[in-house]
């Protein structure tokens, strides 16, 4: 029988032997493909391999697949964004109590069960988490110890008879499409509203109303819109409590419900109306300031607060309707305003996007995103700075309403079921197609309007 002695040995000359297949394995030279092309760079250190993953230094993935780099120092963050993306944000994260980089692909945290390090001052990270975060398919040959990377296939459609080719969506400016049901309408952002209060209020009216009163007849509706508007004549505007009540009215109601008085149907759907009204009639106020489509910027918060139904990240007293700085990630309440008055905007820990002191606020601030995207100008003489987000936008790269799809919204159309838009081979111009982009919908709301233009 072998003695305790040998077999102290032994284990010892085992996990010697380990020791110098890792370290064997982690010095061996690692190559990186890119479609089929070696990847040659004098940014060090090179590829190594860490607790079993290939790590790479970050900014060669990234700027060979054409992606911008950007490290903030003071916040050990990295941010990889693509062109078509420039609504840079700047996440708020706390590096205290942290060894290692955030990392952010387009506004999205990469996740990895391996945390990326810092060697010879250059952010490594595992090839696999960042190659697939940047839609890459991502294999590995130890044989080799070769990394490739590739753009997934295009899924082969079965050929489908007479079918007419996607349209393509053209340039603002460019010539219309013959084809008016798609179109490129290019309906300024800029300009004077052209629909009134009771004209958008009975739109919006019309959208929830029969959740209260499913027999609701087109005279009652235009009843309760003549009686909003007599109400709001020489008062003040819409309060937050207005809007939370209204919120609370529309979540709490189930379809065809027989739980109203009449007397209680009666007190709730004037309060909808009386709220509607109210609302629009800031939104055209403001616009008029800043001459944009109030008319139109009124069905983009529609569209954005389902109704001022909200339900999402966004909290009706945040007096925020259109989402500024719902990023995903919850705030720390320390996010740089970017100029914006701390008197009149500010971040709540644990809470997501900006809270605003009143509704025209919140409605001004939305504005002035809109006038970013719309135009290269500053401000207007005496406007008062809102939106923490103004200073971060690529100024007037949207100056029509469908031009916010894939630039306000990202990616700017329905993903998933019913339309599988993301299986085909241009996501944007399929939805476009159907009239179902971010911009088409809101314009789609604003057209039950009865304008068209």
């Amino acid at each position: 029988m072998l003695s305790s002695r040998v077999f102290r040995i032994i284990a010892l000359m085992t996990v010697f032997l380990l020791c110098m297949a890792n370290q064997a394995q982690a010095s061996q030279g690692v190559s990186l493909f890119i479609d089929g092309q070696e990847v040659l760079s004098d940014i060090k250190p090179d590829p190594i391999i860490i607790e079993g993953r290939t790590m790479v230094p970050i900014r060669v993935i990234s700027e060979e697949l054409g992606m911008q780099v950007e490290w903030i120092n003071e916040k050990q963050l990295v941010l990889i964004y693509s062109e078509d993306n420039p609504d840079i944000i700047i996440p708020p994260v706390n590096h205290v109590d942290r060894s290692f980089p955030y990392i952010f692909i387009d506004n999205v945290q990469l996740i990895s069960d391996v945390n990326p390090v810092i060697i010879e001052g250059r952010t490594m990270v595992p090839i696999r988490a960042v190659g697939e975060g940047l839609g890459m398919e991502v294999d590995w040959d130890p044989a080799t110890y070769q990394v490739h990377l590739s753009k997934p296939a295009l899924p082969v459609e079965e050929p489908v008879a007479e079918e007419p080719p996607l349209p393509q969506i053209p340039e603002p400016g460019a010539i219309e499409s013959p084809d008016p049901g798609v179109q490129y309408l290019g309906i300024s952002i800029m300009g004077e509203s052209k629909a009134n209060a009771g004209e958008i209020s009975r739109v919006a009216f019309d959208a929830v109303a029969s959740i209260i009163y499913p027999r609701i007849t087109s005279a009652e509706a235009e009843g309760y819109i003549a009686r909003a508007k007599q109400e709001a004549e020489g008062r003040n505007g819409v309060a937050s409590e207005d809007i939370c009540l209204l919120t609370a009215e529309l979540s709490g109601a189930k379809q065809g419900s027989a739980d109203y008085s009449l007397a209680r149907r009666d007190e709730v759907l004037s309060h909808i109306a009386n709220t509607y009204y109210k609302l629009a009639e800031i939104y055209l106020q403001q616009g008029q300031i800043y001459g944009i489509r109030g008319d139109i910027a009124f069905f983009q918060a529609a569209h954005e607060t389902g109704w001022w139904r909200f339900g999402g990240l966004v909290t009706p007293d945040q007096n925020n309707y259109c989402g500024l700085s719902a990023t995903g990630q919850a705030a720390s309440a320390e996010e740089s305003l970017r100029g914006a008055d701390p008197a009149r905007v500010w971040f709540v820990e644990g809470k997501h996007g900006a809270f605003f002191d009143c509704p025209e606020a919140g409605v001004e601030a939305q504005l002035q995103h809109l006038y970013a995207y719309a135009t290269v100008n500053s401000l207007p003489a005496g406007a008062e700075l809102l939106s923490p987000r103004f200073q971060l936008i690529r100024k007037g790269i949207a100056p029509n309403w469908e031009d916010l799809g894939g630039k306000w919204a990202v990616p700017g159309y329905p993903r998933g079921a019913p339309a599988f838009y993301e299986s085909m081979p241009d996501p944007f111009a399929a939805a476009f197609a159907d009239g179902k982009t971010y911009g088409q919908t809101i314009l789609n709301y604003y057209f039950r309007t009865g304008y068209k233009s």
